[in-house]
């Protein structure tokens, strides 16, 4: 029988590695990235959303990080800390809901910074708060299908599915994220936490 003869091409495989060889590894990526931030910030320069973000999601990445406490951090650079949810609630307050708190605010004779404790205001502050908790829901909902698809980073797409499909299972998750990194909540924060079904 007849030996075959194989022909191989080294160069793509040779190319392959090089590029492997060129690549941070998470660990490595980690570091200079939280490097960059640090440097910034000492020499007084604004960090960005983005690039906490961004140190976050390579924390994650080289498994410095549980899943909840990668969960936290998008929801605190996505939707919280001056980022893109924070600022589009923001605006949908403005553009729709101030006038109408305001005037339900001076129907009931409410003036400077007084408010009503949560659940209870008169019915229609209720009904009007409820209507911006939703409208404030979907607006987030929103941010995360977004910037899922804009960044393509599989913890950011879990974050958003799970936004959509449980939102109060996000929410539980995301706390166990923030008491990993910061600790329990105070006493203020607990009994608010407990009043929304978040903590037990």
């Amino acid at each position: 029988m007849a030996k075959l003869s194989r022909q191989f091409d080294w160069t793509d495989s040779f190319q392959r590695l090089e590029q492997i060889a060129g690549q941070a590894s998470p660990l490595n990526r980690m570091e200079q990235l939280y490097q960059r931030n640090e440097s910034k910030r000492a020499r007084g320069e604004k960090v960005t959303w983005q690039e906490d973000l961004e140190v976050g999601l390579a924390i994650y990445d080289a498994g410095r990080m549980p899943l909840d406490a990668g969960l936290f951090w998008v929801a605190r650079f996505l939707l919280d800390s001056s980022g893109p949810g924070e600022e589009r609630v923001q605006a949908l307050w403005a553009r729709e809901f101030h006038d109408r708190f305001e005037a339900v605010r001076k129907q009931h004779g409410l003036a400077g910074d007084e408010d009503w404790s949560p659940g209870q205001g008169p019915a229609e502050h209720e009904a009007l708060n409820a209507e911006f908790e939703g409208a404030t829901d979907r607006v987030l909902g929103e941010v995360l299908d977004e910037y899922a698809v804009k960044i393509g980073h599989p913890l950011v797409r879990q974050a958003a599915e799970l936004y959509a499909a449980d939102r109060l299972g996000f929410e539980r998750r995301v706390e166990k994220g923030r008491q990993w990194l910061f600790g329990p909540p105070d006493e203020v924060m607990t009994k608010y936490l407990r009043s929304k079904g978040i903590i037990e």
